[in-house]
């Protein structure tokens, strides 16, 4: 099976709030681009939906937003997003951050 993502993700460890649907949670995103992610939580999340997350990045002060995500797919204890609308800046720090990371 061929990967559909546009953009390769990072393996990371930022912790993660996230309402999808009316279910609220919160978990680690293990892996991240600038168009998605894949978390792992112990919340049952819907098999679809959109989702609203408040990620924390490691070294920067203020937590990102993605105003809106649509689930993908899912497993039992992970699911991954594609990120729908996000501001600019966010994702211009979600870059940032990918870019460094790299680096390393």
């Amino acid at each position: 099976m061929q990967d559909a993502r546009q953009s390769p993700r990072l393996s990371v460890n930022c912790p993660v709030s996230f309402v999808i649907e009316n279910v609220a949670g919160t978990g680690t995103i293990y892996n991240l681009s600038e168009r998605g992610c894949a978390i792992e939580s112990d919340v049952a999340v819907p098999q679809e939906g959109y989702a609203s997350l408040t990620i924390t990045i490691p070294g920067m002060p203020d937590q990102l937003v993605v105003e809106l995500a649509r689930v993908c797919w899912m497993t039992r204890r992970e699911f991954g997003l594609e990120f729908r609308v996000i501001t600019r800046s966010a994702r211009k720090r979600i870059e940032r951050y990918l870019f460094r990371s790299q680096a390393a």
